[in-house]
């Protein structure tokens, strides 16, 4: 997905957010670092390579590689605190395409542990009040019928995660997606970017033993680069049958890499992704392109 007028701001205010998470007082420097290099971008430049540009640069100003370890706490705490209630109800499903299609929700509502953005939650703990009003909204864009068709035994799916939090309600998914016989790779960050999901995260809370094997996406980047991700999780996602890519950030990064097919799962949580997408704003989406 292309860069928009409308990223900018978006960016600045999610540097802004995790200047306060170590310092305020380095709130002004780190913006302007970023700022610079948001000021070097060119039109049609992918948005996820400026955002990746403005928060390392950010991220040197304010000296930390992970200025968002006790927001990734909390979110894993609350989501955490409501998975046995997501099991209860993925369990009422009978089993198919419905119990596919509320798996699927499921993680999707974890989607919202975004913060320091629109759409996003003022705390991790909000989860815990919004959770059956997210879940009751459904799918305003229902692809799984289509994703499902390309599940099997046998078949490969590499899992792309998001953020923390997220990833404890993706454990449902991941268990489906098993149960119908793919073989499942995840596929983690390989360093602290945002509130997004790395190694030392998913094994810290036993997701590994949800899938058949786990790739990293190496080094520091928003979303997924292709261009810098290791040769095993590039041919674990290119040689995939089918691709599932939580988040917007990963959607922003592959929308026009020519990977497929790719389910994407996220919360249309900002206008630019909700148009590039075809799709209503503030909506749980899973979207396949073939």
């Amino acid at each position: 997905m292309e860069l928009t007028d409308e990223c900018v701001p978006c960016l600045l205010a999610r540097v802004r957010f995790e200047s306060g998470l170590v310092h305020a007082a380095l709130a002004l420097p780190a913006v302007l670092a970023a700022a610079r290099e948001i000021g070097r971008s060119c039109p049609g430049e992918v948005s996820a390579e400026v955002a990746t540009r403005a928060h390392r640069a950010a991220y040197e100003v304010l000296g930390v590689s992970d200025p968002y370890v006790e927001v990734k706490r909390a979110s894993n705490e609350v989501a955490l605190r409501l998975l046995p209630r997501a099991r209860d109800l993925y369990m009422a499903v009978p089993e198919g395409i419905g119990r596919l299609r509320m798996a699927a929700l499921l993680s999707i509502v974890g989607n919202v542990l975004d913060f320091g953005i629109r759409g996003g939650l003022p705390e991790a703990r909000a989860l815990e009040a919004e959770f059956g009003n997210l879940v009751a909204e459904g799918l305003g864009r229902d692809d799984t019928p289509v994703m499902a068709a390309l599940l099997g035994p046998g078949r490969r799916v590499a899992y792309l995660t998001d953020n923390c939090g997220e990833v404890v309600l993706d454990q449902l998914l991941l268990d489906e997606l098993r149960s119908r016989g793919c073989h499942v790779s995840l596929v983690v960050k390989g360093e602290p970017v945002l509130t997004d999901a790395t190694r030392a995260d998913i094994e810290a809370l036993g997701l590994d033993a949800h899938v058949d094997e786990v790739h990293d996406t190496g080094p520091f980047a928003v979303g997924v680069d292709l261009a810098t991700v290791p040769a095993t999780a590039r041919e674990a996602i290119l040689g995939a049958d089918l691709v599932v890519s939580k988040g917007m950030a990963n959607y922003e990064s592959l929308s026009d890499a020519g990977v497929g097919p790719i389910a994407y799962l996220l919360r249309t949580k900002c206008d630019p992704v909700a148009r590039s997408l075809g799709e209503a704003k503030d909506i749980n989406v899973v979207r396949l392109y073939s």
